[in-house]
């Protein structure tokens, strides 16, 4: 899986931009600390990111960004959704769910899907990994995946979860979900827990199948514990379907943590054989080298689309959260006083979810040429 090739840098690492970020604050809202795993679409002639956000009453829940109508892709301004009466207050998708839900204490990894039911109806969800145990990270943590559902007057959540774990690994969460072909495919993450502080991964994907998204099929193993993969993202284009996928990002610090970066596979179908995809990932980002600050403990949570202007169709955005370096945050804190700016949340690790971006990455059936710049291909 070593790979020295990193194409954000070949192709001139000049496209990286940082939109929410936990060190220097949300500002102007006040009641999100941090946000993570942006899942991005263009809905309804605007790019609209969904996101999982820990609250300032130390709950996630999901929450909106969206681009200024009219903005391409390629545009920083991101914000997150406000309530008009208090610019200071981003707002949640849904309340948070009642106590003692299975979901009750957190609401994670927001995926976007628009699917046809078996009656022929179009229903629009939001899948998500939900816990009910105060650990969030750890050997007491325990995840499931459920959904909301879109309806006349907002989104809902559905109820119990659609998809859970096993004895042997009791936590299922980063879904992936997409509707294609006549059925409702998830990808995610199986896991014993979410890693605590000290730990080694023990990460492996599985992908399901379903007709309705609610009842699934049996598991198929997608990468192995060997592969590490925390996480993916998978779209269609020019006829055929590419992913980028993840390690899960080295929050607490732990030396000798698996390399983290991002990678790049492409297959014909929309499928969970990894046999069907690129026999060797290509690195997108290697994140052991010479990092950015943003992303300098890795990154997870990818999202990608090409850009949807002539001039930059043939360029590849990727979203993802990063995590920072651990920080003396009372240094940090004194530093930031002097300036007279706010301390930043005091936090066993700070995140910040931000963009790169990759020319020459859409080649059509000729994937050797990736990276290639347009008027230099054979």
């Amino acid at each position: 899986m070593r790979d020295v090739v990193d194409r954000w840098r070949t192709s001139g690492a000049r496209g990286a931009a940082v939109f929410f970020d936990m060190l220097t604050g949300l500002r102007p809202v006040r009641n999100v600390l941090g946000v993570s795993d942006p899942d991005v679409h263009k809905l309804d002639g605007r790019w609209v990111m969904f996101l999982g956000g820990m609250t300032n009453r130390l709950k996630v829940q999901l929450f909106t960004a969206t681009l200024p109508i009219g903005a391409p892709l390629s545009s920083g301004e991101w914000s997150l959704v406000t309530d008009p009466k208090r610019p200071t207050r981003a707002v949640p998708v849904v309340p948070l769910p009642p106590k003692g839900e299975w979901d009750s204490r957190g609401m994670h990894t927001p995926s976007y899907v628009r699917g046809r039911q078996p009656d022929g109806t179009t229903e629009e969800r939001i899948y998500y990994a939900g816990h009910s145990a105060r650990a969030v990270t750890g050997n007491r943590s325990r995840y499931s995946i459920g959904y909301l559902r879109r309806t006349a007057t907002g989104w809902s959540r559905y109820g119990p979860p659609v998809h859970a774990g096993t004895p042997e690994r009791p936590s299922v969460l980063e879904p992936l979900v997409r509707y294609d072909e006549g059925l409702w495919r998830m990808w995610y993450l199986s896991a014993p827990h979410e890693v605590g502080p000290g730990e080694m991964p023990d990460y492996q994907l599985e992908y399901v199948e379903s007709p309705d998204g609610i009842h699934w099929g049996t598991p198929e193993i997608m990468f192995t514990t060997v592969d590490g993969f925390f996480d993916n993202a998978v779209i269609a284009v020019d006829g055929h379907y590419e992913m980028v996928v993840a390690r899960g990002t080295n929050l607490h610090g732990t030396p000798n943590f698996p390399e983290q970066g991002l990678w790049w596979l492409r297959s014909p179908k929309p499928s969970g054989r990894r046999s069907d995809w690129t026999d060797h990932p290509v690195r997108l980002l290697n994140s052991e080298v010479e990092p950015l600050p943003w992303f300098a403990n890795g990154g997870c949570g990818p999202a990608f689309h090409y850009g949807d202007t002539e001039a930059d169709r043939d360029t590849m955005y990727i979203f993802f959260t990063g995590t920072r370096r651990k920080i003396n945050w009372f240094a940090h804190a004194v530093r930031r006083l002097l300036r007279g700016r706010r301390p930043p949340v005091p936090s066993p690790f700070h995140l910040a979810t931000g963009r790169i971006e990759i020319p020459g990455m859409r080649v059509g059936d000729r994937p050797e040429q990736i990276g290639v710049p347009a008027d230099r291909r054979e």
